[in-house]
């Protein structure tokens, strides 16, 4: 295992795209929208475009770190060790006080580098809920998200079936439990401080990535 490698995927992943180009634009997506440090944020508070790039960034960020440790030679280990640092870096970024995104674009990222046929299967239940949120009325606010979590899942269960318990599989269950662990952490003194129920709190956040505020409507979806 190369730690210089995993330590430098962390630190360059901890620089966020999105709040860079909402800076351009004059806005702070720490204050703005939903607050969160990502392209969808990005994209409703300040337009389509700058969305996309942002996103597509993040992505990159998942994407490169295991795409040049392995053009670097370094081992599969190290490769999916370096992807997920990038994950943690936009989830706990070492510039925005360890509070980032939510780091979707950058897991699809890391899974299209680490195995195209399982990430291409993983898309299918967003891909499902994007058509499925655009066509229904009214339109519904928790299909993505509960789609999204059920991707990294999917990524993970598609590898165990090809190749069974690999380092590959590991990596897969970890990525799964950060992006789990990162919508529950994200904000929850605040939604407990509510004096909602713990359950629900934690049932919204892991599995639809809603806060008690914005299910109060203190705060844009």
């Amino acid at each position: 295992m190369n730690v210089a490698a995993v330590i430098i995927s962390y630190v360059a992943s901890s620089i966020s795209a999105p709040w860079l180009i909402a800076r351009l634009y004059g806005v702070d997506l720490r204050r703005a929208g939903s607050r969160k440090l990502g392209g969808s944020n990005l994209m409703k508070t300040v337009g389509v475009v700058p969305g996309v790039i942002g996103g597509v960034l993040d992505a990159a960020k998942g994407f490169l770190a295991v795409y040049v440790a392995g053009s670097l030679g370094l081992s599969v280990e190290t490769q999916l060790a370096c992807g997920l640092a990038a994950v943690v870096g936009q989830s706990w970024p070492l510039f925005h006080r360890f509070d980032g995104g939510r780091a979707n674009a950058t897991g699809w990222g890391f899974a299209i580098a680490a195995d195209p046929i399982a990430a291409l299967i993983m898309f299918i239940p967003i891909l499902a809920a994007t058509v499925g949120t655009l066509i229904a009325k009214p339109r519904p606010t928790r299909l993505v998200p509960l789609a999204s979590l059920l991707s990294f899942g999917v990524f993970a269960a598609v590898i165990w079936e090809q190749e069974g318990t690999t380092p590959a599989v590991v990596a897969g269950l970890t990525l799964l439990g950060l992006v789990v662990l990162r919508r529950i952490t994200a904000g929850v003194r605040e939604d407990l401080a509510t004096g909602a129920p713990l359950l629900r709190v934690l049932v919204n956040r892991a599995v639809f990535d809603r806060s008690e505020l914005q299910e109060r409507g203190l705060v844009a979806i």
